[in-house]
Order: structure tokens, then sequence, then C-alpha cells
């Protein structure tokens, strides 16, 4: 398989980029946190802080095709993930603004698969 194209992947993580952004804003490390005994002021942070690794995956392996293709279906599977927990009591998304991060990059994460095909 040859890998997404540069700005179609640009485009998932630009929009992963902003739904983490939102992510913050929804209290979305209350889900991850759950299960343990996590003040909100530290789930925050440890939520933010660890975002500083993911970003620097994102930009130094962006050169390799799997990479690229992974976060593609990535993108696809965490959109399927939000939809199976949107009523999880925990989560806070709501509304079309969340749902244009989420599943926008899940859409654009499809679309680059699709055109890396063909």
């Amino acid at each position: 398989m040859i890998a997404p194209s540069p700005t179609l992947f640009a485009l998932v993580v630009a929009f992963l980029a902003v739904h983490e952004l939102d992510a913050i804003r929804n209290h979305e490390w209350r889900v991850f946190f759950a299960p343990l005994p996590v003040d909100d002021e530290t789930g925050y942070r440890a939520f933010t802080a660890l975002h500083v690794p993911l970003f620097v995956a994102v930009v130094a392996f962006y050169p390799v095709p799997t990479f690229r293709t992974g976060l593609a279906v990535f993108a696809v599977a965490h959109g399927g993930i939000h939809l199976v927990l949107r009523n999880h009591p925990r989560v806070e998304f709501a509304g079309w603004f969340s749902g244009l991060w989420i599943y926008g990059a899940s859409a654009i994460g499809v679309l680059s698969l699709l055109v890396a095909t063909w």
C-alpha cells in the first residue's frame, strides 16, 4: 500500500490536534483516568503533558509511509471509539463542533486510505 498523501496526512493531524484541544475543554482525562484516584488538576496536567511525546512522534515519523497509514487507521478507529462511548457518563463531548474534529479526522482518514490505494 502506498502511504496517504502529505496533504491528507496533515489534515488528519490538524483535525486530531484540534480535537485534543477540545478534549481538554471537555475533560477527556476523566474518562482515561477514571479507574485511578486522580484529582482533576493532576488528570488535566498528565493528559496535557502526555501529548508532547505524541506530537513529537507525529513530527519525527512523518516520513515513514507505514506511520502515515497507521495514523489514518487510528483516526478511523478513534472516531469509532467515540461513537461507541458517546453515551458514557464521563464523556462531555456534545454538538457539531466537537463532532467535526472527531469524525472529520475519521472521514479524512478514510479518504486518505482510499486515495492511497488507487
